[in-house]
């Protein structure tokens, strides 16, 4: 499980969007195992119509990742934010285990 440090910008988190946050951007690490680290911050965005943003940045072993989504509903954010996540780290990957494979293409 990645250790997070999750933040809020004038926005309220309760303890259930906590645990769902760490449940779900935590977990990243079963894509690659060196992940050890990341910052989470939930802000408003948007002006009248405001939406929740997600911002995360992950890292460890030499790999850093960062990604961001609005949505109306948090979870949603959250849910947008780690699919892009999952795609750039499983991409990262997927390239160092060809290449660690095939060092010649």
């Amino acid at each position: 499980m990645i250790k997070l440090e999750i933040d809020s910008v004038q926005y309220e988190l309760d303890d259930d969007l906590r645990s769902r946050i760490t449940d779900r951007i935590g977990s990243l690490d079963e894509f690659m195992n060196s992940l050890d680290q990341g910052h989470v911050a939930v802000a408003w965005e948007g002006g009248p119509n405001e939406q929740t943003k997600v911002s995360v940045e992950i890292w460890g072993g030499g790999h850093h990742f960062d990604a961001s989504d609005t949505a109306w509903k948090a979870l949603e954010a959250i849910d947008k934010t780690r699919k892009k996540l999952e795609s750039q780290i499983t991409s990262k990957h997927s390239r160092e285990l060809k290449q660690r494979n095939h060092p010649d293409s």
